[in-house]
């Protein structure tokens, strides 16, 4: 059974008075379940996790950070790491309220056609049923940095426009801690009035992102004027997986198509992007080990008239110009992964999907981040010296389950 719709307000800092009907907590009281509210940290970890009670839906949050008695550099995280926005940095004494707006789900369907008594539920795997703070009954925003200053939290339910995404572990929220994805990054730059609903998952490929019911949950969940961003191809592609394999020729573009069709048939306004590259160098050059795929996905969006984004060439482009030797730094795993990125590689990549979504040429009517700066993938930022520093990024769990997509 689903939460209440609640409102709730927090004072996080003792010295700072709250406001008439404040709850004030510190990070060391865990989260209550009698209650409804409280921390869920990671152990041993760097970030302070404030969980909440609610039912699903889009939530306004509206934070006051700093402290008088010294500087402070916050960042500020959703669900499962999504990066709202970027690191707060502020002098002693200066105080700002800043907002944004987190999507919640949990794994139930609201009915089933079949059995009326009975509502399906996504079927989640690995951690995702014990440990993910994407499928759970609670709104979690986490700070952490150098020196993070909350004062206060408040917590509304508002009725947003929903950007969602489908797609597999390049694209998911990851909470392995070496790990990111372009799709928890992604939130960071947009303006913060519309509501980010990450469905995608490691492993996952058109055929099983269906059978596992999170297509149905996303439809479910979709209103006229949202966007659908796609992007499969990894786990596609891969014939050691019969039951799931798709073509390049004909299949994949046909499931692409349907997919469309049925976000569409919604209300939805579709954005088809290629998979990522690879990091697979030879002479200085990304082979491309999504050929036909990446193809398939251009010509589908074409056919359609709707708008595509080539991450298979921009990210071809990022890797060559950061060369065979730098190019790991913006992986997971210490860079000993080809495939699926750290917090600066999906932070790089995530830019250049805003550049595309929030381009008034595309139709879609979405806002960059007042202080978004577009990203030239012949000419990347520093790995060792980009927007967010080591003490920025949250430490969560272990991964768990193996990332598929190699």
């Amino acid at each position: 059974m689903s939460a209440p719709v609640v409102s709730y307000r927090f004072t996080l800092d003792p010295a700072v008075k709250g406001s008439v009907g404040a709850v004030s907590l510190i990070p060391a009281q865990a989260y209550d379940e009698t209650k409804g509210y409280g921390f869920t940290n990671t152990k041993d970890g760097n970030e302070q996790a404030l969980a909440v009670k609610v039912a699903p839906g889009d939530y306004r949050v509206r934070v006051t950070l700093g402290t008088k008695k010294a500087a402070s550099r916050t960042s500020i995280w959703a669900e499962d790491r999504r990066l709202m926005m970027a690191p707060v940095a502020l002098k002693k004494g200066e105080v700002k309220t800043v907002e944004f707006i987190v999507n919640v789900r949990n794994a139930s369907l609201a009915t089933s056609e079949q059995d009326a008594a009975k509502a399906p539920r996504v079927g989640l795997r690995g951690d995702e049923a014990t440990e993910s703070r994407t499928w759970d009954d609670k709104l979690t925003v986490a700070f952490s940095g150098e020196a993070p200053a909350v004062q206060s939290v408040e917590i509304a339910p508002v009725t947003a426009r929903r950007v969602f995404m489908a797609g597999d572990s390049t694209v998911t929220d990851q909470g392995g801690t070496d790990y990111a994805s372009w799709g928890q990054m992604l939130p960071r730059f947009l303006q913060g009035d519309v509501s980010v609903a990450n469905h995608a998952r490691s492993g996952e490929t058109m055929k099983s992102f269906v059978t596992s019911l999170r297509w149905d949950k996303l439809l479910s969940e979709a209103r006229a004027g949202d966007v659908l961003l796609i992007q499969f191809g990894h786990n596609d592609q891969k014939k050691q997986w019969p039951r799931t394999y798709v073509s390049a020729e004909q299949s994949y573009p046909a499931w692409l198509k349907a997919f469309a069709a049925d976000a569409q048939a919604h209300g939805m306004k579709v954005v088809l992007i290629s998979p990522v590259s690879r990091r697979t160098f030879k002479d200085g050059k990304i082979t491309n080990t999504l050929a036909g795929y990446d193809d398939a996905v251009r010509k589908v969006a074409t056919e359609l008239n709707v708008p595509f984004i080539d991450l298979t060439a921009k990210t071809a482009t990022l890797y060559e110009a950061l060369g065979p030797q730098v190019s790991p730094q913006a992986f997971g795993n210490g860079g000993k992964d080809g495939t699926h990125h750290n917090a600066y590689g999906a932070f790089v990549i995530a830019n250049y999907v805003a550049q595309t979504i929030t381009d008034p040429a595309s139709g879609l009517n979405l806002k960059a981040a007042p202080d978004f700066v577009a990203f030239d993938p012949a000419k990347p930022a520093d790995p060792k010296n980009f927007e967010l520093k080591p003490t920025d990024w949250p430490v969560m769990r272990d991964v768990v389950t193996k990332i598929s997509g190699n």
